[in-house]
This record gives structure tokens, sequence and C-alpha cells, in this order.
């Protein structure tokens, strides 16, 4: 019944869901202020970051309270920062794109869960860009939540043969093999990584997060977030890194020292890696899969010739 509604109405559904997505990117703005401070998720309510003042839900309506004060806090004029514009914005946009690509399929149950898949990757992306730290609650919360729904929902895993008796146990353990999967192949590049430079490469949070994108995406999905992930990054942060080499401290001095882009300096992995499950996850997934099982077999064609 929802497909078919979805398939009806695809504008006022996808209208609807990038409204209801920009809400929860509201929230995951104040998660990602408040989990890093240890402070109450609900209380107390919305309140300007410089003065403290209370903020009227008038003037907290995701998006268009943003655009109407033009970026700035109406009880003192200060700054509003752009990031949460862009981050309601971005998770309209991910429930909107989850409804309208998964919604009208035989399994609807999919929009929804690519929509929590979004919102956790997101959660963990903001809050490690923020304060270089991903909560246990994204990380750790949604390899948990993404085993169970798992095995509730087989639909969501790629490959399950949706219909046998074990359906839910197959998805379940697929679920759990992308965890470890994933966990285990950044924590071991991770490691190998620091013996090279003589320094922490990656934090503890970078794999705990690969373990959430395993959880949802299988091991397939994990591996392919670790490189593709690692190519996003160095795609987007070289060009800044050489630019700002050429440049000598003094002639810069608009940039601090230790916020310059640079060699040695330490960047969150975690947006990266979010970009890329996201990627994989609304599509790339097609495309991904079929090399991977292509690499399995001629793997396995190989141990067979030389088997005895």
């Amino acid at each position: 019944m929802l497909s078919a509604f979805v398939q009806e109405h695809p504008t006022f559904v996808g209208v609807w869901a990038f409204i209801l997505g920009s809400v929860f990117g509201s929230f995951l703005n104040v998660c990602a202020y408040r989990i890093p401070r240890e402070q109450s998720m609900w209380r107390p309510g919305s309140k300007c970051t410089s003065c403290s003042s209370p903020i009227s839900w008038r003037l907290n309506i995701p998006i268009f309270s943003w655009i109407l004060l033009r970026g700035k806090a109406a009880c003192c004029d200060s700054r509003i920062a752009s990031r949460y514009l862009i981050v309601e914005a971005l998770t309209g946009v991910t429930f909107a794109w989850a409804v309208l690509t998964f919604g009208d399929g035989a399994y609807p149950e999919k929009a929804l869960i690519a929509s929590v898949f979004a919102c956790l990757l997101i959660g963990a992306a903001l809050t490690d860009l923020e304060s270089f730290i991903i909560p246990d609650r994204f990380s750790i919360g949604g390899a948990l939540l993404g085993l169970a729904l798992a095995f509730f929902f087989p639909a969501m895993r790629l490959g399950v043969e949706i219909g046998n008796n074990l359906e839910h146990f197959q998805s379940a353990l697929d679920s759990l093999i992308g965890i470890l999967v994933g966990s285990a192949s950044l924590y071991w590049i991770g490691l190998l990584a620091e013996k090279a430079m003589g320094k922490e490469a990656l934090g503890e949070g970078d794999v705990k997060l690969l373990g959430c994108i395993g959880a949802f995406c299988g091991w397939q999905g994990a591996l392919f977030a670790i490189f593709a992930g690692a190519l996003i990054g160095t795609i987007m942060l070289l060009p800044m890194a050489l630019a700002q080499a050429k440049v000598k401290p003094e002639e810069d001095k608009s940039v601090e020292q230790e916020a310059r882009v640079g060699w040695g300096v330490e960047v969150p992995f975690g947006p990266f890696l979010a970009t890329a499950a996201l990627v994989y996850h609304f599509g790339l997934f097609s495309l991904v899969d079929p090399w991977f099982e292509n690499f399995r077999m001629i793997l396995s064609s190989d141990v067979t010739r030389f088997s005895f």
C-alpha cells in the first residue's frame, strides 16, 4: 500500500520526507553540540550558544528560520554557523532520497532503515568534524541497531533469500560478519600505519564507526567505505594541503597554525567514511557488490586450480 502511494504521489511524499528529515537534521545539530559537552539532549530547550537566551519555536524552524534570520541570532545578532542550515538540508535530502529510492519497491521498510542509517552517519560525521570524537551511541549503538534490524527485516540485506526459514538468521549473520570484518580491517590498517609513521593514525571511533557501517552494508560496504573514504579524503584535502604548503606562515596571518590543513595535521576520518557509506548504501552497491563477487570467484577458481 505504501509503495503504491509513493509511486502515485512521488512529489508529495518526497517533500514531506524532506521536511521530516530537516527536523531530524536539526536534532543532529543539537547532538553534535551537546554530546561532546556531556549535556542533556532534552533539557534545557534550545538556546543561543552566544548569550544563552532561550530560542522560541518560531525562530527554531529547520532551514526556514536560518534563512529568515539571515544567519544571525535574533537575541544578540551573533552569527549562526552555516553548518546548521547545511546539516538540516542534507538530512532532508537523504530522507527524500531514501523514500523515493526504496519506498516504491516490494519492501518499503528499506526506506525507513536507510533514513535511520543516514541519521547515524550524519550525526557521527558532524560530531567528528566539530569535536574530533565519534560518540559510541552513533557507532556501537548503530552497529547493534543495524544487527537487530537485519534480523527483523532480512530484506535490508542484499543477497539474502527471502522466503526461506532461515532468512532472519542469514541476514543477522551477514550483518555480524560486516561488523567484524569492517572493524578488524580498519583496526589493522590503522595499526600498520601507526607503526610506519610512529604515531596514532586512526582513532578508535573510526574503527567502531566501520562496525556500524558493516552492520548495515555488510562486509562489502565496509571495505568499500575504507578505501573510498580514503580516496574522497585525498581528493578533498590534497589540493588544500599543497596550496597551503606554498604559503609561508608569515604571509598567512589569517590562518592559525594549528588550524592549517597540512602534512601531519590531525584530520577527522569519520566524515569521509560516512560519505562513502552513504554513496554505497544509496545506490553504488549495485556496482560494487558484483565486483566483489567476481573477485571472490577468481580467487576460488585459482584455489581450485592449484588444489590436489
